[in-house]
């Protein structure tokens, strides 16, 4: 009789366990959920989207999310927006843009926190104030290509449409394209496509990056809802971030490798000054600069006098990135403070 009791204690405590480790799993903050993230440009920028994907970075830090292409930060804003998108790449012109007309975007960290372009032209074209009167491409009006070459015209005192006219040509490849056909005189630019126009014998005129232009060229972004609501989600996916960043900087060959999958091109100096292109430029701590989204106020508000009134603050959230420096990730990451 003993024996019988205790096989039913034993069941019934089985089947407790059971119902407890469901409740758990179901209350997980990490449970198995599908997400979509997504890429905007054939660059190096945004390479740490195909590593933490391919690496297996995402899963190890129990994300279950889909990588999708979707030319132009705009265009992923609104995907972002409308919630079928919960993680991309934006810059701060796009972020600002949405807050000033009452949406939500946050970039919860950053990839680059300046303009990270090359101008490239014909050969006739040696300086800045050469593009008078010229015509000059973009990826889309209102992305990174668009607002940073706003930002060094303006330096040079030229105005955008004014002084240089813009048109709209699509992707890093179609700019490409549009260059060597002589639709337009000039374009920024980012590897891999610089390798590309360089060998095509356009000419390098201007290094953003020299520039001194505060921008939040690339951040890692969603909404302020999706950050509330899935807090756990979002720091994982940072941590993923960081060790992608860790994997490019130590594992060389297979990161090329995987630059290589994504824009399709197998010419090893292309793909050398790719990597190269994000060593330069991409955050190892991704903290958000706000003199990068003041900037981009400063900007703005020449023609929506709501930005005099914003801060840069409504517009980026660097607790979690914080929540990890205090943690000791990025320094144990980096077996230092990188």
């Amino acid at each position: 009789m003993g024996c019988r009791n205790d096989g039913v204690t034993v069941k019934r405590w089985v089947a407790m366990l059971s119902v407890v480790a469901a409740v758990i799993l179901s209350w997980s903050p990490l449970r198995a959920e599908k997400f979509v993230i997504a890429w905007s440009a054939v660059s190096a920028l945004n390479s740490p989207f195909w590593v933490m994907n391919d690496a297996g970075f995402l899963k190890q830090e129990g994300l279950d999310m889909e990588l999708v292409y979707i030319a132009s930060s705009p265009t992923v804003a609104r995907a972002t927006l409308a919630g079928d998108i919960v993680i991309s790449g934006a810059n701060s012109q796009v972020i600002v843009d949405v807050g000033l007309g009452g949406g939500d975007l946050v970039a919860m960290g950053a990839i680059t926190n300046v303009v990270a372009f090359y101008v490239m032209a014909h050969p006739e074209i040696k300086s800045v104030l050469d593009l008078r009167g010229k015509v000059v491409g973009v990826t889309r009006f209102g992305a990174s290509t668009d607002f940073g070459m706003r930002m060094l015209l303006s330096k040079y005192g030229l105005e955008a449409a004014k002084d240089v006219p813009f048109v709209q040509i699509g992707g890093m490849p179609e700019l490409t394209a549009a260059l060597t056909k002589k639709t337009v005189v000039a374009a920024p630019m980012s590897q891999p496509m610089v390798y590309v126009a360089q060998q095509a014998g356009l000419r390098m005129i201007a290094n953003l990056a020299k520039e001194e232009i505060p921008f939040l060229h690339m951040g890692l972004t969603t909404s302020k809802k999706w950050l509330r609501e899935r807090r756990p989600q979002a720091k994982a996916f940072i941590r993923a971030y960081g060790r992608a960043l860790y994997f490019m900087h130590t594992r060389k060959e297979e990161t090329l490798a995987i630059f290589a999958k994504y824009t399709k091109i197998n010419d090893r100096g292309m793909l050398d000054g790719s990597i190269q292109y994000g060593y330069d430029f991409m955050e190892k701590v991704p903290l958000v600069r706000a003199q990068a989204f003041q900037v981009t106020l400063d900007q703005i508000a020449r023609t929506n006098p709501k930005a005099k009134q914003a801060k840069p603050e409504q517009f980026f959230d660097n607790s979690l990135v914080q929540e990890l420096i205090n943690e000791g990730f990025f320094a144990k990451l980096w077996g230092k403070n990188p």
